[in-house]
């Protein structure tokens, strides 16, 4: 019926020496060689910035960790006693101290610090989780704006047309002032959603290029289209994705695991570690070499560590419950991004579905009783006009569907370049 529908169209403007309306399908995406999503993600994957600066706090955490499995050095050094006894050097030599760490306590040390490694790469896949989503978010907001230029074009110049037929009307004496009034004040409003349109669609391509991570890019055309493989997502299904390896909830049990090794760690601080002290000395006084050997061990007394034992123990609860906060945290985000879904599709249905179609049947009704006659070009002019505009609404409801679809697939990790320095509290 569309085809139809715009196939009248031509043949009644054709009378009025009048283009038809484009029609508001997306065959003019489809024969688009522009970009398409994949490109710019693949793009944003080597260009932006904050998924390097991830891998860099990975290799950071990974280096913590094998420091905290090194041995403390050895102390070498030189000293002297009883110089210029009887006229001598004294007892003159070198000596060296070691201190060895006991109870495993750095194996421990090693294990707390590859709990922040891989923190840091629930970061990483996070923030790449991010990009990517941000990218399919403005990727459609470039696509939904483009389609509403075209658009906001047809629709300024059907009000152009509507002010030159309403002029010609009413020098006939068929129309009066107001009519025309109106008419041009229609135009007017066309025409500053034109404006709109055009400086939106700069909006969204830079912005879709600062994301990738490279705002010099000139995008100036995209491949795709904003009605094909619409997701059909069911709230169970949604709840599933969203807990089963959400990086938040990773990070968390991750913290939590951390803590409980603290414990640990922090009950065999009091274990005293042992140190060792060997010196070689030459007696000048005697002529005799002599050697020392001592060996210090702590006694845990007075301090036991009990004071971090219990922050530590305290710690441990802290981020154990704040496993249970992600859970309801992502669950409250998530029924806010499900609503927003739910709403854009059963927009998008109903437009699709019904309204669309009855301005078009509407559309063709005017044009076949204009053919015939029956009705004057001005009702024509106004039923294109309200095609379009109802379509502009139909593409605002599409990209809203796309960016909750995005939003919820992406469990729910967006603004990439506002977090990417970390994810979770």
């Amino acid at each position: 019926m569309l085809l139809a529908t715009w196939g009248m169209c031509a043949n009644a403007a054709a009378q009025t020496n009048q283009p038809p309306p484009a029609p508001a399908s997306d065959s003019a995406e489809s024969a688009n060689t522009g970009m398409t999503l994949t490109d710019f993600q693949s793009l944003a994957l080597q260009n932006n910035p904050t998924l390097s600066a991830a891998r860099a706090r990975i290799q950071s955490a990974s280096g913590r960790q094998v420091q905290a499995g090194l041995f403390p050095n050895p102390i070498v050094g030189y000293h002297a006693t009883e110089v210029g006894n009887l006229d001598t050097s004294g007892v003159q030599g070198g000596f060296v101290r070691q201190e060895f760490i006991t109870a495993g306590k750095l194996g421990l040390d090693q294990t707390i610090a590859g709990q922040d490694v891989k923190a840091a790469r629930f970061h990483w896949y996070a923030q790449e989780r991010r990009v990517l989503n941000d990218i399919e978010i403005r990727f459609y907001e470039a696509l939904a704006a483009q389609r509403r230029v075209e658009m906001a074009t047809e629709l300024a110049r059907i009000g152009d047309e509507l002010v030159a037929a309403t002029e010609k009307l009413q020098q006939g004496r068929l129309r009066s002032e107001n009519d025309l009034l109106q008419a041009e004040i229609r135009a007017e409003e066309a025409h500053i959603e034109l404006d709109n349109s055009l400086n939106e669609r700069e909006e969204a391509n830079r912005r879709l290029a600062t994301i990738v991570g490279t705002p010099e890019l000139n995008v100036s055309s995209l491949s795709g289209t904003l009605e094909a493989d619409l997701p059909d997502l069911a709230w169970e299904d949604c709840q599933t994705l969203l807990v089963s390896n959400h990086p938040e909830l990773n990070v968390a049990r991750t913290r939590s695991e951390r803590a409980r090794i603290a414990i640990e760690r922090a009950k065999r601080e009091p274990i005293p570690n042992v140190t060792t002290f060997v010196s070689m000395r030459h007696n000048n006084i005697t002529g005799s070499d002599v050697a020392n050997v001592q060996i210090d061990v702590p006694i845990p007394v007075f301090d036991r560590n009990q004071g971090n034992i219990a922050a530590s123990e305290s710690d441990w609860i802290a981020a154990y419950k704040n496993i249970q906060r992600v859970e309801l945290d992502l669950q409250d985000r998530l029924a806010i991004a499900y609503r927003q879904y739910a709403n854009a599709r059963q927009q998008a249905e109903r437009y699709s579905e019904r309204i669309i179609p009855r301005s078009e049947r509407s559309l063709e009704l005017v044009t076949r009783a204009y053919e015939k006659g029956q009705v004057e070009y001005l009702t024509l002019l106004i039923a294109q006009q309200t095609y379009v505009e109802v379509t502009l609404s139909y593409i605002d409801s599409l990209q809203d569907l796309r960016t909750a679809s995005a939003v919820i697939q992406g469990q729910l990790l967006t603004g990439s370049l506002t977090s990417g320095s970390d994810i979770s509290n």
